[in-house]
């Protein structure tokens, strides 16, 4: 757990500082522009990704929760701190005006409450687990709806992020899917059948994708 700690730390310097997805625009993107409303929400939103791990790490959970809560933990906090590099060098706070994710159904967008939260912590291990796979597969399906709104933000280096979550998150749906199959437990509606591939975010669309990613 304390490696875990460490690994986001040191991200969270190393990629909020001199990472990569730090860049200079020409007109960089103003305060409540789509771009800057994408990265102060996707981080709160990834910020509770986060703090959903790292409480189901703290159980003695099996080994597949495990690395999959760990592979979260990382990937998400280095995006935390890609986005919030991109709003240092936009000359803009973390926080704006309005609230992060002002205006945004929580819920449908798969944000736990507080006793969600603290449930992981109380439930036998078997039951916590299945609590944080039910947890996560709302989250990311929120997470993958606020990232396609990414994708139209014009802005490069935002649609080159956006498309990977829209991609890493929908194929983490179809795995936690399966692992909530192998438990007995219930799945969401309108989720792939066992077997069945992911679907992309819009691969004959490449109009919504950046250039290098074409």
């Amino acid at each position: 757990m304390k490696a875990v700690r460490a690994v986001l730390a040191a991200l969270v310097v190393v990629l909020g500082l001199a990472g990569w997805g730090l860049w200079i625009s020409v007109r960089p993107p103003q305060e409540g522009s789509p771009a800057v409303r994408f990265a102060r929400d996707m981080r709160l939103h990834h910020a509770q990704a986060v703090e959903l791990s790292m409480h189901i790490l703290e159980r003695p959970v099996s080994a597949p929760v495990r690395l999959l809560a760990q592979d979260i933990a990382v990937t998400q906090e280095a995006q935390i701190g890609q986005m919030g590099g991109w709003l240092d060098i936009w000359g803009l706070p973390f926080a704006g005006r309005d609230a992060p994710m002002a205006g945004m159904n929580r819920v449908a967008m798969g944000m736990a409450t507080e006793a969600q939260v603290r449930s992981l912590d109380t439930l036998s291990a078997k039951q916590a687990e299945i609590e944080y796979l039910e947890l996560m597969i709302q989250h990311h399906r929120g997470g993958v709806q606020m990232a396609q709104d990414g994708l139209k933000s014009g802005v490069p280096q935002v649609q080159t992020l956006a498309h990977a979550i829209v991609q890493s998150q929908t194929a983490e749906i179809s795995l936690i899917a399966g692992m909530l199959r192998q438990r007995g437990a219930a799945v969401p509606a309108g989720l792939p059948s066992p077997g069945t591939a992911p679907a992309s975010s819009d691969p004959a669309n490449t109009d919504s994708m950046p250039m290098d990613m074409k």
